[in-house]
């Protein structure tokens, strides 16, 4: 199910303890810190003040937590700002701890890219050295139960287990970003390794920031079922496009 509405409201609505795996990968409130990185949304400002965009983070993955069983799990994506500067991944750790959450992993996703190779700081110099980030984190917590408590059908083969459960995942990002009509996807690879990692066959995966849905298409080729929240009406759109080839 695809909703064209909303996360927060959104989320409200559904069962408690429906959802057993998030797979998502939040705004990164670039234009708040440079101009430079800004995304151009549709129809979303990424430009909140930090502690208001971890607040708004806060409210919601605090209601995703009851619709999780305990043993539920959630996987953000999420990248540093300001070449590192501003670590926004020890934040949203902070916040999910805080809220309750237990954290089970963080793998990096080395991208071997950057937007930014040349914002090299005080060149040459250690007056001020500048460190673009060509790698984001993919931080992985469960609400009480560490081990599934529920029984299912799991499809990982054997060689993807052995080179997936090393936490460094090296791969490009989403190359077609132009095509798709999105300015801030990432690409198939992360919801399948973590879906095939993190649950079952027939499980019910969510993406709250569902974008153009990849989430949610990988999710209906590994069957599994899917629920993913979209507020701008031409991505929601695109989304159904998505998953009806697929």
């Amino acid at each position: 199910m695809i909703f064209n509405e909303d996360c927060l409201e959104g989320i409200k609505k559904i069962d408690n303890e429906l959802v057993n795996l998030v797979v998502t990968s939040p705004p990164y409130n670039l234009g708040d810190v440079s101009v430079h990185n800004h995304i151009e949304y549709n129809s979303y400002s990424d430009d909140k003040k930090f502690d208001e965009y971890i607040k708004w983070l806060r409210e919601i993955f605090l209601f995703i937590s009851l619709k999780l069983p305990k043993d539920g799990r959630v996987c953000i994506n999420i990248g540093d700002q300001k070449n590192g500067a501003i670590p926004t991944h020890f934040h949203i750790t902070k916040m999910m701890l805080q809220i309750g959450y237990s954290y089970f992993t963080t793998i990096i996703w080395n991208k071997s890219q950057t937007a930014r190779r040349t914002a090299w700081g005080s060149w040459m110099s250690p007056s001020c050295p500048s460190f673009p980030t060509p790698f984001e984190y993919i931080l992985v917590f469960y609400k009480e139960e560490r081990k599934l408590q529920h029984k299912g059908e799991s499809d990982i083969e054997r060689q993807e287990y052995i080179d997936w459960s090393f936490a460094m995942w090296n791969f490009p990002g989403e190359g077609k970003m132009k095509k798709f009509g999105h300015p801030a996807m990432f690409p198939e690879e992360i919801p399948k390794r973590l879906i095939k990692m993190f649950s079952y066959v027939g499980d019910v995966v969510m993406d709250p920031f569902s974008g153009l849905g990849t989430t949610c298409k990988v999710a209906k080729d590994l069957d599994r079922r899917y629920i993913g929240f979209e507020t701008d009406k031409e991505y929601y759109e695109k989304t159904l496009e998505r998953l009806n080839d697929s």
